[in-house]
């Protein structure tokens, strides 16, 4: 191409055109008239807006828009047109696109008159849904980061306050139980067992928040639900106890075979228990363990819960645990199901 002959005349490098980059642009590149009315639009515009070739020229550009906000970009098109200048378009805002078949995503898009009087402007229009996502990505990171960063603050408040008062208060009352009479040493001993169980469940509240690894579909936070969900089944909320890194160390296959295993356990309770409380217990050490205990009419012989525990057994079996039903020493039905953590579950056998 020759040299410039004019301040507002573009040199293009050798072999390269206005066509070229016309053509070429990642950008939905659309010339827009007067009125709004679309006198050129590029493949890539055409690509991103779902039209075939050529069908967005004559149309307005009011349709690039979704419905919901076409008076407001009328509205803004109209100021534009009144003063044109080189600019991005609605700065500070969410600006959406429309595709011909209803689709709605975030665009960028930068306006520029185009020449002396011609009462055209060049529209760049680009798609932001991938640059959206990052965005939303990276505060979801951000949140995560503040989390960790609170629970990181939580845990190291509740070991270097809360576990060593209790331990002290524990303590004193070792020291009183020493020397008090029978009654009052047994009343102190139960108190120091309490405290004992208590900081158990503390510190395994830390090892949780510890973790770098806290998800609300491990298996605290799913027993939780399920067992709200069965509370109206059975008439009455049941009493929860956790101990372990529940959320952090049971495996997901594992967590739905406990699950199960919670749930199958309260139905046979709803159903055949006659109980009014149910305490329920799950711990994670090196073994996964599920204890419920309910105060209803026990294991009497030939009950119809055989076929449900004979399922449970089953579970525990196939990950080369154990499971045991028995009457509790104070009425009522006792369940344990336990299994070691790092066990891979026996397939099931296949028929013949």
């Amino acid at each position: 191409m020759g040299a410039s002959d004019g301040k507002n005349h573009v040199e293009f490098p050798a072999g390269v055109t206005a066509e070229d980059l016309w053509q070429t642009s990642p950008d939905a590149l659309l010339v827009v008239g007067e009125g709004g009315v679309i006198h050129g639009a590029n493949p890539s515009a055409h690509s991103l807006f779902h039209y075939e070739t050529g069908n967005l020229v004559g149309l307005s550009v009011e349709v690039l828009v979704p419905e919901s906000a076409r008076e407001r970009h009328h509205t803004q098109r109209r100021e534009f047109e009144e003063a044109p200048h080189a600019r991005p378009m609605g700065t500070g805002q969410r600006l959406e696109g429309c595709t011909r078949d209803g689709y709605v995503f975030p665009v960028h898009v930068s306006l520029a008159p185009l020449g002396n009087g011609s009462k055209l402007t060049i529209a760049a229009v680009r798609d932001m849904t991938a640059w959206m996502d990052a965005e939303q990505s990276l505060a979801a990171m951000r949140r995560r980061r503040d989390l960790a960063e609170d629970h990181e603050r939580i845990a190291r408040q509740l070991h270097d306050t809360v576990i060593q008062e209790l331990f002290a208060a524990g303590m004193a009352l070792q020291a009183i139980q020493a020397t008090s009479e029978a009654d009052l040493a047994i009343r102190i001993a139960g108190i120091v067992e309490g405290l004992d169980a208590t900081s158990k469940t503390i510190r395994s509240v830390i090892f949780d928040l510890s973790s770098p690894i806290h998800s609300e579909h491990g298996l605290r936070s799913r027993a939780t639900g399920l067992v709200g969900e069965l509370a109206d089944l059975l008439g009455f909320e049941p009493l929860c106890q956790f101990a372990g890194p529940l959320d952090t160390a049971v495996p997901d296959s594992l967590v739905e075979d406990a699950l199960a295993v919670l749930r199958e356990a309260l139905t046979n309770v709803a159903r055949h228990a006659e109980a009014t409380t149910v305490d329920i217990r799950v711990e994670v050490t090196d073994e996964l363990s599920v204890e419920v205990i309910d105060n209803g009419s026990g294991l009497p012989d030939g009950s119809t819960r055989q076929s449900g525990l004979a399922n449970l057994a089953t579970r525990a079996l196939q990950r080369q645990g154990r499971f045991n039903a028995y009457t509790a020493p104070a009425g009522g039905t006792a369940l344990e199901w336990i299994v070691p953590l790092a066990a891979d579950p026996e397939p099931e056998p296949q028929g013949s």
